[in-house]
């Protein structure tokens, strides 16, 4: 059996001002960090030896606390970048409104196929996605891999194993305390997840919708 876990980077100065990040980055904030050591806590007897982390700061970051931690090999992996906002990056949701009218309602109508200006609708990361997982399927079964990378990136990587619909994909939520868990058996992925802040919890079978 296949075992693949994917983790998002802690809480954010930008998380923490409700900034859009995207392709732009800022660094964890001490909540943030305080998330990724539950999360290192809860990977720690999992066996995990090897993460493929995007080349984000932030990401790059969670991925140095967990090193530290469980003492595994990471592997920055471009396509694991998180879908780009554009123009929208480094505004709230305020700010957002008055320097683009009416775009965010157009982008909450369909999530899927709107694409800022110079930035990438959810749909334009299928590609590089679709190279994630084409390297998952030549990942030995012997070795759970993490991966650590974002919000968006992650779900639609996720959704490609699981068969997802896109309608699916937009609604499935991959909060920084999550951890999911992506199992192929007899050539059939099957996700799970659970909360590093319950280290006691086991995963459940299924995806968190938001």
């Amino acid at each position: 059996m296949k075992t693949i876990y994917f983790v998002r980077h802690g809480q954010t100065q930008f998380n923490l001002e409700n900034r859009l990040q995207g392709w732009n980055d800022s660094p964890l904030s001490s909540r943030g960090e305080a998330q990724v050591q539950k999360v290192a806590q809860s990977l720690a007897p999992l066996g995990i030896q090897r993460a493929w982390v995007s080349p984000l700061g932030r990401a790059r970051q969670t991925a140095s606390i967990i090193q530290d931690a469980l003492c595994i090999e990471i592997e920055p992996v471009d396509e694991l970048r998180e879908v780009s906002f554009g123009a929208f990056e480094g505004n709230t949701l305020d700010e957002l409104r008055k320097k683009f009218p009416g775009q965010w309602e157009k982008r909450q109508a369909d999530k899927w196929n709107y694409r800022p200006p110079e930035g990438e609708a959810n749909k334009d990361a299928v590609p590089r996605a679709q190279n994630v997982v084409s390297r998952i399927e030549n990942w030995p079964p012997s070795d759970p891999l993490l991966i650590v990378a974002h919000f968006a990136i992650n779900r639609i990587v996720l959704s490609l194993l699981a068969g997802l619909t896109p309608d699916e994909t937009v609604e499935m939520n991959v909060a920084h305390c999550t951890i999911y868990r992506a199992t192929q058996q007899n050539s059939h992925w099957t996700l799970s997840y659970k909360d590093a802040e319950s280290p006691y919890d086991d995963f459940q079978e299924g995806w968190l919708r938001q």
